[in-house]
């Protein structure tokens, strides 16, 4: 087991996360329940390299008929991140948005593998109505629905969360 990886469990172990450890592989693999629904999450340490990827994915897949659409809305979204990215598999029709940390030798921050999960389960959750609009959409419909006007709808982000004092 890689320090990274015994990083990574504890810092899931110490905010009560449940999660699933893959046989035979530093990954760990959890369900997050998030305003928007389910969150699928997978964690993969590379202890060598010392890396950590978290990759969250959408909890339904989309049509093939609305691949263009939904490829336009993650390409569009991106373009405004600032850390980690949207991903599609083309042919399995599934979002996913992925964050990676490299960390330096032996230095592993349970706060920042936190903050990777909060990044990852955030993003998803936030994409996820985004997604579910297009869709929702008929295919027939497909061509008179404008992302750049969907990305502006805030009725569709999920609620801040009030600071405290």
């Amino acid at each position: 087991m890689s320090v990274l990886y015994a990083a990574t469990l504890q810092a899931f172990k110490s905010r009560g996360w449940h999660y699933r450890e893959v046989t035979g592989r530093e990954v760990l693999e959890a369900d997050f329940e998030a305003h928007h629904g389910k969150v699928l999450l997978h964690t993969q340490v590379f202890g060598d390299a010392g890396m950590v990827s978290v990759v969250s994915r959408a909890s339904f897949p989309f049509p093939a008929t609305h691949r263009a659409k939904v490829a336009e809305l993650l390409m569009r979204t991106n373009q405004q991140l600032t850390l980690g990215n949207f991903e599609m598999d083309w042919d399995a029709g599934e979002v996913y948005f992925r964050v990676t940390n490299v960390f330096p030798v032996h230095r592993c921050d349970e706060a920042i593998l936190a903050a990777l999960v909060h990044a990852a389960v955030a993003e998803m959750d936030r994409m996820t109505p985004y997604l579910g609009e297009v869709c929702r959409t008929s295919k027939g419909e497909l061509l008179l629905l404008n992302v750049t006007d969907l990305l502006a709808r805030e009725d569709l982000l999920p609620p801040m969360k009030e600071e405290e004092g």
